[in-house]
């Protein structure tokens, strides 16, 4: 995998796409803790603008769950993996990322899409088994009822695994793709042919965070229902 550059370079243990995406994720934080820390009850640009995004979010979330509790219980995830996904694909904009071995945006690299992939699906299934109970969640998967019911519990099951690999499989082969792209065209044309361009990369990687966070919600929402099989 080093060889194909789908993983970052690794100095002293660290990759050099860990580094970028903890300076994201320190970005993130920092813009939203002082755009918030102070509000007030007639909110600045700065605030509104952060209120309207979090709001945002949440009104999706909500349209997708049809419930306002499994919206909060699942928003403050949707928003965190929307938010950084998007930030990491607008950071691979900067110049000389990705054309520097040392400088390569988090997208670019297939263990961050799969670590984003398999912590959301271990959340998912963490809240789930908190809030259906031991017995309950593993009904989903160990129905011993009859045999028809218990290969179908099987199945799930391994879908599961199939649904985070595919997870952080399509993250990263549309974004690492459209890194790919920006690279050529730039290396051929360097000006002003480009800049169509960096604007369907922004459009790709706001439609691949949106997706993303979509299925997260969707995945929460058939993990806790408990369905009827007698």
């Amino acid at each position: 995998m080093h060889a194909l550059g789908l993983i970052g370079e690794n100095f002293l243990g660290v990759t050099n796409t860990y580094v970028i995406a903890t300076v994201v994720a320190v970005l993130i934080f920092t813009a939203f803790f002082c755009g918030l820390k102070s509000k007030k009850l007639i909110p600045s640009r700065m605030q509104n603008f952060f209120e309207w995004i979090i709001e945002s979010i949440f009104n999706f979330v909500d349209s997708i769950t049809g419930k306002r509790e499994r919206t909060m219980e699942i928003f403050p995830l949707c928003a965190t993996i929307f938010l950084y996904v998007f930030c990491s694909n607008l950071i691979e904009l900067i110049p000389g990322l990705g054309v520097f071995s040392f400088l390569r945006s988090p997208s670019s690299d297939l263990m961050f899409t799969f670590s984003i992939a398999i912590f959301s699906m271990l959340y998912i299934h963490v809240r789930a088994l908190s809030k259906l109970g031991l017995f309950p969640y593993l009904g989903k998967y160990l129905n011993f009822k009859n045999p028809i019911l218990f290969f179908v519990g099987i199945l799930e099951a391994l879908g599961e695994f199939t649904r985070t690999f595919s997870l952080g499989l399509r993250l990263f082969g549309n974004l690492f793709a459209g890194e790919m792209l920006l690279m050529v065209v730039s290396s051929l044309i360097a000006f002003i042919v480009p800049l169509p361009f960096l604007a369907l990369e922004v459009l790709v990687g706001f439609i691949q965070a949106l997706i993303f966070s979509s299925l997260i919600a969707i995945f929460y929402v058939i993990t806790v229902e408990l369905e009827e099989h007698e």
